[in-house]
């Protein structure tokens, strides 16, 4: 096989020759080589070397665990980059890829990792109650398959990486394949990117509840091919049930724009909107929030200090996380909500500014550049909207939109 030498973070790598599996699209097939390694997940890379870093100033001393590692990177990166890192584990069952991870372990001058020729679920059940602090779970497509293995091997309060790149099941194109693969029925809609995260985060903490172990999302974002989340551990049982009180289902209208709620996963659903319509559901998910506001500022407080080529990226997406983080459930598509309130779409910073004004939680999201989050009602939200025409009709034809009467 041919290979090159490339440089993330601060480590150097042998991989295969990048050009031999990149597809016409400029995507990177793991079909086309025997181990993979793909340059655009450095953007995620990097910020997981900022989470980790976080948790280990928490904990002081940490044990990580990358049960899927392909050439190595990720826990090659964490144990050259991250203070406290006692002791990496990096895994792969292909003799191929623990080649190059024994190659690139020497080539870094690295002597915290240990190189493991496992089966993941073997590894990961073999060092159950508590190895590992923090677990990196990113396979080609689902990673629903190791979630089980990986929270009886997780340590009290450490943290769960989970990558899935079956984005398509996730976000409503397959849903049974989402009923087979998480138990939770997806939707198509303008958010449906936000509901593929939950659903996955909702079914991470209905199999952690099996071993009393309770996973609150720290931080989540929806990138390119990909959906990432972080989740926190806490032992315990009432623990657990207090996060799964926080599942259940998302109604969604088409007819007028409504989203309902419903919490709880053996609940009854409500058959019809108050305008009406026949509404869709999705679920069971997780309905809490998505980010801890804090454990992303000291991500964010990390990551401007290490001069990542893509640092200005992260740090534009890790504060719309931050932004978002005290929002509710799902979004609106600001053309959409133009089109219902039948006018031009305001600006998103105006319609921030007057949602705010009325004491509405408002923000902009990572999930979508059009996007809106916001608790205001879909009438207020509309409203909004044709005020803002008012306006603009009134200043266009020379008169006082605010007359003094």
């Amino acid at each position: 096989m041919r290979t090159q030498l490339v440089v993330e973070g601060r480590a150097r790598l042998e991989a295969p020759e990048l050009e031999r599996y990149r597809t016409q699209a400029g995507d990177y097939a793991p079909s086309l080589t025997s181990v993979f390694y793909n340059p655009r997940m450095e953007f995620c890379r990097d910020i997981s070397v900022s989470v980790v870093q976080v948790l280990a100033d928490e904990l002081g001393s940490i044990s990580i665990c990358d049960p899927l590692a392909g050439v190595g990177v990720r826990g090659i990166r964490y144990a050259k980059e991250v203070r406290g890192v006692e002791n990496a584990t990096v895994n792969d069952r292909s003799q191929e890829a623990v080649g190059f991870i024994r190659r690139n372990v020497e080539l870094n001058k690295l002597d915290n990792i240990e190189v493991r020729n496992e089966d993941a679920n073997v590894l990961l059940w073999s060092r159950r109650r508590g190895r590992f602090h923090f677990i990196d779970i990113d396979p080609f497509g689902s990673p629903a398959p190791f979630v089980d293995a990986a929270c009886a091997a997780l340590a009290r309060e450490g943290i769960l990486a989970l990558t899935a790149t079956d984005t398509a099941p996730l976000s409503g194109a397959h849903v049974k394949a989402c009923l087979r693969r998480y138990g939770a029925r997806p939707l198509k809609t303008e958010y449906c990117h936000e509901l593929g995260v939950r659903i996955l985060i909702g079914f991470a903490q209905r199999v952690a509840g099996r071993h009393e172990l309770a996973l609150t999302p720290v931080l989540a974002h929806s990138t390119e091919h990909y959906f990432r989340v972080y989740l926190r551990a806490r032992r315990g049982g009432r623990r657990a049930d207090e996060l799964l009180a926080q599942q259940g289902y998302v109604l969604h209208c088409r007819a007028c724009g409504r989203r309902v709620l419903t919490r709880g996963i053996a609940v009854e659903l409500p058959g019809a909107c108050e305008c009406g319509g026949k509404p869709d559901h999705a679920g069971p998910m997780w309905l809490g929030q998505l980010m801890d506001k804090g454990f992303v500022r000291r991500v964010s407080a990390d990551l401007v200090n290490r001069n990542f080529k893509l640092g200005h990226r992260e740090l534009v997406m890790l504060d719309r996380c931050a932004e978002e983080a005290d929002g509710p459930p799902t979004f609106y598509d600001v053309h959409d909500l133009a089109r219902r309130a039948g006018v031009s779409a305001p600006k998103l910073l105006e319609i921030l500014a007057m949602l705010r004004k009325r004491g509405y939680f408002a923000s902009r999201m990572h999930f979508s550049d059009i996007g809106l989050r916001t608790d205001a009602p879909v009438d207020e939200i509309l409203q909004v909207f044709r005020s803002f025409s008012v306006l603009r009709k009134t200043t266009e034809v020379g008169l006082n939109p605010f007359p003094i009467t």
